[in-house]
């Protein structure tokens, strides 16, 4: 059975235009053509939905682009996973300086409601 790109889109939930431009950034090296057409295979349209879901959760297609671009030509498991790890680290590291920059935040407008008990006009900022 010939999978074209309009049903490849139904089955993985990806754009055509989507998956025109993972194909045209190497994510799907192993697509066949038919002519000018591209034909899909379940593979395929698995790591399409691969490449969707990891989207959705914050990964940039760069960041799979290594991944996909082996020399075998398919991911393997193992690096998804050590790339999902890092991503794991970097988001944690993104938390924790916002808890840092909301902590400030808390801290400065502590310090402006103390102003204001102690001086109603305490040194009113500049506008």
């Amino acid at each position: 059975m010939m999978i074209f790109i309009g049903e490849a889109s139904k089955l993985s939930g990806a754009s055509i235009k989507a998956i025109r431009h993972y194909d045209s950034l190497g994510l799907l090296p192993s697509i066949r053509r038919a002519g000018s057409y591209r034909v899909f295979t379940e593979r395929e349209i698995n790591t399409i939905k691969l490449i969707k879901q990891a989207q959705e959760v914050g990964f940039k297609l760069g960041e799979f682009k290594s991944v996909f671009l082996s020399s075998e030509n398919v991911p393997s498991w193992e690096q998804i996973n050590i790339i999902i790890s890092q991503k794991d680290a970097q988001i944690a590291n993104e938390i924790s300086l916002l808890e840092e920059k909301q902590s400030s935040l808390r801290q400065y407008s502590k310090n402006i409601l103390e102003c204001l008990k102690a001086d109603p006009n305490c040194s009113k900022p500049v506008v």
